[in-house]
């Protein structure tokens, strides 16, 4: 039926109307004073979402679909709210107060600022406490009624609502039935899941499949869970990185490649991205994207593309001729040469993934998932860096060319690897109980580590020289330190524990670091002999500083201007300009690490 007042559509059960109040037995509800705020707001929210989602269609964003999506579930959490309510109140009325709450406390999950029945719920509890007795007889009827509705929801294949039912049940009596309900909730999480699957609703899927792995381990819905968190990565990336999207549709097409649109999918991708590279004019790289959609699926217009594509790039000779030029790749100034290898954050995956980024075309390759702090070897063909994937957790090397990766023998919580110049070492600090030391490991996983330093983040530099932040054995003198080449003797330049993140310059005669002398992090330089320099100065974080292979400039992060991005500056702190965003989250970033090589 339909309300009087507003003429909105509400279930026929309800005795009021869940939008606007209106009781249909003629009256108005008056609310008091703190519920119509809450109901103000509550209208405010809504039509600011409205507008938004209004002005992102009208930009051609697409957004329509999610706003009328998200309204349409609006509209069916109230419903449901309003039916619980109404539950609710003819138990009260019946004195059937377990029943009444279970109804009124799974309002509260479904909308929190529900009309009164937050009074209503302390209401119950009170009259509950002051009982003689718990009425158990009126819990075990209720708890009959609960599995059995929940039983009838299953065979209906209605898994939100059993689902509803099941997890009222568990909260008005965990004793009852435990492992009949624990597997039908479990059943129920993953038929839901499954279904939402298929109805590519990928993030709610996700989260009835985790679920249900809470209540058992199970090798289907862990697989499932997978493949769903895999699609919903891989469509992140859609239409704004084809790169990354076969990347990952690669990776879900290989584990499964019937699954869903994944076939498609990467030939699109492929597809698309070859477009892109053509309009740049990069023929060679566009005719090798048309070449992978078509190996996946024959197709005579794309094969007619890559052909052309081929032909182009042919054509294409190194030196430009006098009456045209040949296409550049994209170009950052003070980026010129080398690559550099960086952490960006997953926040889908909540962990950090290794790339190493190409100054030739700014081409982006992922070195290893669930890795940070970066190391290049000093030919800069491999790459030391710290997994983080649990079990697998620890140092290991890799070549930038895509070799299997080498763990190291390294103690539990080793970090912050770093080569010897001759690339025959890697050094690491691990904190042991006595506090940090830096030990030494041969780079090809043999032999034992050596001790080499009492201090963390350790910096091997050019000419053999190891710097690393320390301080004496009674906790005094804090600061910076390095060695000569035999590591003996260290010397003391800087007066702080929290001078960290060192990066040698490419000449051995300056160390570039990190500090919060102030308050926040900044950048510094300081040379061997004590002069000290400070480069950055705002209220932004600013770190993890490493040189350029030529010694002209120097590539941070910060997040000066709200998100994360890698800067570059020259080596007196001048013309500071960001060249790549990093994204909006960078947690743990004093933990990690950027590398720069030829």
């Amino acid at each position: 039926m339909y309300c009087d007042n507003c003429g909105a559509k509400v279930s026929d059960r309800s005795p009021f109307c869940p939008y606007c109040g209106y009781e249909f037995s003629g009256r108005k509800a008056n609310p008091a004073r703190k519920e119509r705020r809450q109901m103000v707001l509550i209208w405010l929210v809504r039509f600011a979402l409205v507008a938004t989602f209004l002005l992102l269609a009208f930009l051609g964003v697409g957004a329509l679909g999610v706003y009328q999506g998200l309204r349409e579930r609006d509209r069916l959490t109230q419903e449901a709210a309003a039916e619980h309510y109404s539950l609710g109140l003819a138990h009260l009325e019946k004195g059937e107060y377990e029943l009444a709450l279970a109804e009124f406390e799974l309002v509260l999950r479904l909308v929190p600022d529900y009309r009164d029945t937050r009074d209503r719920v302390e209401e119950i509890k009170v009259k509950l406490q002051t009982q003689a007795t718990p009425t158990s007889e009126v819990r075990s009827q209720a708890a009959d009624l609960l599995y059995a509705q929940a039983q009838t929801f299953y065979e209906e294949k209605k898994w939100e609502e059993a689902a509803l039912k099941l997890e009222q049940l568990r909260n008005l009596d965990p004793d009852y039935k435990p492992q009949a309900v624990r597997e039908l909730l479990f059943s129920t999480y993953r038929q839901w899941g499954l279904e939402l699957v298929n109805k590519d609703r990928m993030e709610e899927a996700i989260h009835y499949l985790d679920k249900a792995l809470e209540l058992r381990a199970d090798d289907e819905v862990a697989a499932q869970r997978k493949l769903a968190a895999l699609y919903l990565n891989a469509i992140s990336y859609w239409g704004a990185d084809w790169e990354r999207a076969i990347e990952a549709f690669n990776e879900l097409y290989r584990l499964e490649p019937g699954y869903k649109d994944v076939e498609q999918r990467l030939h699109d991708a492929y597809v698309h991205y070859g477009d892109l590279l053509a309009n740049r004019g990069q023929w060679c790289l566009a005719q090798e994207q048309y070449a992978m959609a078509v190996r996946i699926r024959p197709d005579q217009a794309i094969e007619d593309k890559r052909i052309e594509a081929n032909r182009l790039c042919l054509a294409v000779t190194p030196t430009p001729s006098i009456t045209g030029t040949v296409p550049s790749p994209p170009y950052i100034a003070g980026f010129e040469m080398g690559k550099i290898a960086l952490s960006l954050y997953s926040a889908e995956r909540k962990t950090y993934d290794l790339f190493v980024v190409y100054a030739n075309g700014l081409r982006w390759v992922k070195v290893a998932n669930s890795a940070g702090q970066p190391s290049f070897s000093p030919d800069g063909k491999r790459l030391a860096f710290h997994s983080l994937s649990g079990p697998r957790s620890g140092l290991r090397t890799v070549s930038i060319e895509g070799s299997e990766a080498l763990k190291l023998a390294v103690p539990k919580g080793a970090v912050h690897p770093t080569w010897s110049p001759d690339g025959k070492r890697i050094a690491f600090a691990v904190r042991e109980d006595d506090g940090w030391h830096i030990y030494a490991i041969p780079a090809d996983g043999q032999g034992e580590p050596e001790e080499l330093a009492r201090g963390w983040s350790p910096a091997w530099g050019p000419d053999g020289r190891l710097a690393y932040t320390g301080c004496d054995k009674g906790e005094e003198n804090c600061g910076i330190h390095f060695t000569e080449q035999d590591l003996s003797h260290p010397l003391r330049i800087t007066a702080d524990p929290h001078d960290i993140c060192l990066a040698w310059s490419p000449d051995g005669t300056k160390l570039a670091y990190m500090s919060d002398h102030d308050g926040n992090w900044e950048v510094y330089v300081v040379a061997l002999t004590g002069q000290v320099w400070r480069l950055t100065m705002n209220e932004a974080n600013d770190g993890l500083p490493a040189w350029s292979p030529d010694g002209q400039h120097i590539a941070f992060v910060s997040d000066r201007d709200g998100t994360w991005g890698l800067y570059l500056m020259n080596p007196d702190g001048s013309e500071q300009r960001k060249i790549l965003d990093l994204g909006a989250e960078y947690p743990n970033w004093l933990d990690e690490r950027i590398s720069w090589a030829k």
